[in-house]
């Protein structure tokens, strides 16, 4: 998949999450025996390859997204976006003045929104603002496998807060 950052950067991801699982976890360890799985679902590199096929599957259901958030036959130019201080999964660039900054948050239970992960936040939007000089309004929105739980750090920031099920929703 060629994700094209339209703010002047570009990028390439590997699309298929079983080829990244493979290439990750199966083809460099098949000589480690018996019990092997058990050993690397709790490493790290695991939960990166999650939250990254999260990412990748989110990616392929731009639609999906745009109807959850009620503006599915609104024209959008949807990319990435990043500097050198701040990353965004997915930007929605909406001609209706309205740009989705979306995060994607892959989490076993409700993703919770602290006080250092609400300063991260402020700061990305604000970076974007500045480099974009954007004068469209700015929605944050959180697309979780479990929603965000509500506290008054995500109260404060969020706009739109998606679950996972929405990318499956047919008419």
């Amino acid at each position: 998949m060629f994700l094209f950052d339209r703010f002047g950067k570009n990028s390439i991801r590997l699309s298929d999450e079983y080829s990244l699982f493979y290439l990750k976890f199966i083809e460099s360890n098949r000589q480690q025996g018996a019990g092997t799985w058990a050993k690397l679902f709790f490493k790290p590199s695991y939960k990166i390859w999650s939250g990254f096929s999260f990412e990748t599957i989110c990616l392929k259901h731009i639609a999906q997204i745009k109807k959850a958030l009620g503006v599915p036959k609104v024209y959008s130019i949807n990319s990435a976006w990043h500097n050198d201080k701040a990353q965004i999964d997915l930007v929605i660039d909406r001609d209706d003045n309205i740009i989705n900054l979306c995060e994607m948050k892959f989490y076993d239970t409700e993703y919770i929104l602290d006080k250092n992960e609400l300063i991260n936040l402020k700061n990305k939007i604000s970076q974007f603002r500045t480099e974009t000089n954007t004068k469209k309004n700015l929605f944050l929105t959180f697309i979780t496998t479990h929603g965000v739980k509500p506290n008054s750090n995500s109260l404060e920031i969020l706009d739109n807060n998606l679950v996972i099920d929405c990318l499956f929703q047919t008419e």
